[in-house]
């Protein structure tokens, strides 16, 4: 998937995941369940073809390449006005 075809969904879900470092609690932010979160967190990896996380144990870390793209992320999803 080219990196330009990202979805606002899939940003959201980026950002929640980001925030609160598992898919868990990110569910509850973008109102999906943990496995739907988890699915759409791989599938964006799988389109980037790059990890954004570290994962350790349950916790989601930010890697290199997730702080590289969350302030990107942030300013679509700001000029987009999502919540």
């Amino acid at each position: 998937m080219n990196p330009l075809h990202l979805s606002l969904r899939q940003l959201q879900i980026f950002r929640a995941v980001a925030q609160t470092g598992n898919t868990g609690a990110a569910a509850r932010l973008v109102h999906l369940s943990q496995s739907a979160v988890s699915a759409a967190l791989n599938e964006l990896e799988r389109a980037l073809e790059l990890r954004l996380f570290d994962r350790v144990g349950k916790r989601l870390l930010l890697n290199d390449n997730g702080r590289a793209l969350l302030p990107r992320a942030l300013a679509v999803l700001d000029g987009a006005a999502l919540p």
